[in-house]
């Protein structure tokens, strides 16, 4: 009785959409319009049932938790649907109960398409691949712990239909608005799976935690770290690319498609609207659907936070810096013999005086199986998308390490961090994943390249 209040509820509140959701279906039949609304939704019904059952590699359903639960991605199931109520669902998500979670699972139970007060589609039996998510206990403690009001991961099984296309069914669910879309799979659902990983590999970092969102207007910010959420598919969308001084910080769900990504809303930045993105040809961004928005990592600030240390390949330094490299690594051999340079670098030294910036390797035996790091303090900051800038004090800091090497170490390596000093374009060799970055002065005179290694 409570589902079918409830039910009644939210189909009758939709009831001006759903019975003209299905002015998207291609109807030959004009006269349609001048039939009743009643029987405008059962003709509808039947229209969507045909092209439920008539796709032969059945349907991706995008399917979101509800209620803006954050923690949890977005998540692609697979639906068939057959003439006589029957489904087979199947996925690989990781809240597949009896051992089988993250393994590709499929699973057969009913479906049923009321058409009382507006279409509604019911999976009214347990499917192993779907009801885990509706099912009212605790995800991580399933199936033995009931949560407080019984609403589980705030998904849904019956849901409102609200538009209608040969290709497409965008639907909502009854209690707590999960937002779900139905889009007709063209592929097998193994090769689906497959293709989607590969392109997950392709854009999505654990190391780069945060992506540049633009418009020609306006530059906000996507970062993915693992402080919202532990598993892939949820962004925290910012006003600031310090999320802690942020303005606006949102949480959006996402899922992962064979071309890019989709978000469960629609999203703003500056004048224009996004939620389907996908990688360019060449690899460098993310588009949405009119090319007015582009995501690309902030390499900058994956440079810039440190938590590694970039080598700098000798082959790419430009003059300036391998002439003031050379006179580093006399320095250091002039001060042990037993001393030779190993490599520089840009990060974090990890001795027990940390200095961030120019990091000196070098060796202290001749079989060069030992090293010593030490640091030269720099200034970098972030001042706008592909670019990073690096400043460094008249005197910058030293770390004890090199303190301890001399006059002339300490003197090279501070002219070297200073020389490293300027505005530069990123180049790196993949835009959305860690990989070697070239760094070319905007003066065009000083360059690298970093490796992270």
């Amino acid at each position: 009785m409570k589902n079918n209040i409830a039910r009644g509820f939210i189909c009758c509140a939709m009831v001006a959409v759903v019975s003209t959701a299905f002015t998207s279906c291609r109807f030959e039949d004009e006269d349609l319009f001048d039939e009743s609304p009643a029987l405008r939704i059962e003709h509808t019904g039947d229209k969507l049932q045909q092209i439920l059952t008539e796709a032969p590699n059945g349907w991706v359903m995008q399917y979101f938790c509800g209620k803006d639960i954050s923690q949890f991605e977005g998540f692609n199931l697979f639906a068939k649907f057959d003439k006589n109520g029957k489904v087979t669902f199947a996925g690989n998500h990781r809240y597949l109960r009896d051992g089988n979670a993250n393994k590709y699972t499929e699973a057969v139970s009913t479906y049923n398409l009321q058409k009382e007060d507006g279409l509604v589609l019911e999976f009214s039996t347990w499917n192993d691949v779907l009801t885990p998510f509706s099912d009212p206990v605790s995800p991580w403690l399933a199936p033995t712990y009931v949560v407080k009001n019984g609403e589980g991961m705030h998904g849904d099984h019956n849901f409102c239909v609200l538009t209608i296309n040969d290709n497409e069914v965008i639907m909502i669910g009854q209690r707590h608005q999960a937002t779900v879309r139905l889009v007709k799979c063209d592929r097998t659902w193994t090769q689906y799976i497959d293709d989607t990983e590969a392109m997950k590999q392709k854009i999505w970092s654990d190391d780069i935690h945060s992506l540049y969102v633009m418009d020609d207007e306006e530059t906000l910010y996507m970062d993915n770290a693992k402080t919202v959420n532990k598993h892939d598919g949820v962004f925290r969308f910012c006003d600031d690319l310090d999320y802690r001084n942020a303005v606006k910080a949102d949480s959006v769900a996402f899922v992962f498609t064979p071309t890019g990504l989709r978000f469960e809303k629609v999203q703003t930045v500056g004048r224009s609207k996004f939620q389907e993105m996908r990688l360019l040809d060449d690899n460098t961004a993310l588009i949405n659907e009119d090319g007015n928005v582009k995501m690309a990592a902030t390499w900058d600030r994956f440079i810039a936070e440190r938590t590694t240390i970039w080598y700098m390949d000798d082959e790419s330094l430009s003059d300036d810096l391998k002439q003031l490299k050379d006179v580093l690594a006399a320095a250091i051999t002039a001060s042990n013999k037993s001393y030779t340079l190993a490599g520089i670098g840009i990060g974090k030294t990890t001795n027990a005086n940390n200095v961030t910036g120019l990091v000196v390797q070098w060796y202290t035996n001749t079989r060069k199986t030992i090293k010593k790091m030490g640091g030269v303090a720099l200034n970098r900051m972030v001042p706008k998308y592909g670019q990073l800038t690096i400043s460094c004090d008249e005197e910058p800091n030293i770390d004890n390490e090199l303190n301890g090497r001399g006059a002339a170490v300490i003197k090279a390596a501070r002219d070297l961090a200073k020389g490293l000093a300027g505005t530069y374009n990123l180049n790196p060799e993949s835009y959305l994943l860690p990989s070697p970055v070239e760094a070319v002065s905007v003066t065009g005179t000083t360059k690298f390249k970093l490796a992270n290694k």
